[in-house]
């Protein structure tokens, strides 16, 4: 039974391996259609294949460009700024500036300050935005010692917190988004003022709070250029007003000229204070005999210039600081590093990283003239 079962099992083996003989030479079978089938197939396999590739690689090429912009895809990041204050042309443009960027970068920007300079209201915005529980929180710095403590508290709470132009070196903050050194600013602005009155006679200053850290930063470099470059040249006073008003502006510029009537010149270092000291000026009949120069944008210079009481104004392109603002804020937010050099789509220039001192650099100052002040909308 064994013998006549293993007779069986040879025979059916050598029919199989006779089939798949005459499959090997080509006839119709089955497994010659499925050869067939499956070679049909192969170069819809590799196709597919080469699809897969190519998506592939776009997806690398979007995350290489994705990595070139730097802070793109920030969705669900909240980013917030508090100005010094609201309502003014500067600041405005800001945070224009810091909108466009928003929707550039896809994260949410919050803009929020009080109508006038104060560390108090400062202090309290900063509080809310903590307990909001923001992801970056930006500020220009009124008095450090009212808001230092507060940057900490930020801190601890897991924000990122960066201040921007205004900065408060003695603080705690992870970096300082400036709009040009501010060396550069006060010597600029001197050097200007200096051409205009033949680098002799006095001045006066004009100023907004006593404790703004970036007005009173400008103001010691305009006093060291001064010493170092114009000893003809008299810096008289340096008068303050209360949150930058420009009415109070207007009233110090006046008791400036009461009390120095040979004064050449006058400087208004907050925006905010140069249309009281310009109205000042004019309302004395003094255009051009007391030159005006100081820290404003262009909407806010140019009647002053157009009627010939200003020449020219220092200042920066406050739209793309606003724009660096908040890419930098979700940069910092994303656990990104800066560049040492900054490519950035909505900046014109390359922005420079100072990591030793923490400084991410827009670029040098703006000179507004007669020639450029209508090249601006801020």
């Amino acid at each position: 039974m064994k013998n006549r079962s293993k007779k069986i099992m040879a025979l059916l083996l050598t029919g199989v391996m006779s089939a798949g003989l005459l499959a090997g030479c080509g006839g119709n079978s089955a497994s010659n259609e499925s050869q067939e089938s499956a070679q049909e197939a192969a170069p819809a396999q590799e196709a597919g294949d080469a699809g897969a590739v190519e998506d592939e690689q776009a997806a690398e090429a979007a995350q290489t460009e994705s990595a070139d912009s730097g802070a793109a895809s920030g969705e669900g990041i909240k980013i917030a700024f508090v100005p010094q204050l609201i309502g003014i042309p500067y600041f405005t443009a800001m945070e224009e500036g810091g909108n466009q960027a928003a929707a550039d970068l896809g994260v949410e920007f919050l803009y929020t300050g009080a109508t006038q300079a104060s560390a108090a209201e400062q202090v309290k915005i900063m509080d809310s935005l903590i307990k909001q529980g923001v992801n970056a929180l930006s500020l220009s710095v009124l008095d450090s010692s009212s808001t230092n403590p507060y940057i900490e508290k930020a801190q601890e709470a897991g924000i990122v917190v960066y201040t921007s132009d205004s900065d408060a070196p003695d603080s705690t903050r992870d970096f300082y988004v400036a709009q040009a050194l501010d060396e550069d600013l006060g010597r600029t602005l001197m050097d200007h003022l200096a051409a205009q009155i033949d680098e002799e006679g006095q001045i006066g200053i004009v100023s907004g709070e006593s404790t703004a850290t970036n007005l009173n930063t400008w103001i010691s470099f305009m006093e060291e250029q001064q010493k170092e470059k114009y000893p003809n040249i008299e810096i008289v006073d340096i008068r303050y007003t209360q949150g930058g008003s420009s009415e109070q502006a207007l009233k110090q510029a006046q008791e400036l000229m009461t009390r120095y009537p040979d004064l050449k010149g006058l400087v208004a270092v907050a925006s905010s204070t140069i249309p009281g000291v310009a109205q000042a000026v004019q309302q004395e009949g003094k255009a051009g005999e007391v030159k005006v120069i100081g820290y404003g944008s262009p909407a806010t210079v140019k009647p002053f210039i157009d009627s010939g009481v200003m020449e020219e104004s220092i200042l920066w392109d406050a739209k793309e600081l606003g724009y660096l603002t908040v890419w930098a804020g979700a940069m910092a937010a994303q656990g990104k590093e800066f560049e040492e050099v900054n490519e950035i789509a909505g900046i014109s220039n390359p922005v420079k990283w100072d990591a030793e001192n923490k400084i991410l650099l827009l670029g040098e100052p703006l000179v507004i003239t007669k020639d450029n002040v209508d090249s601006f909308d801020f």
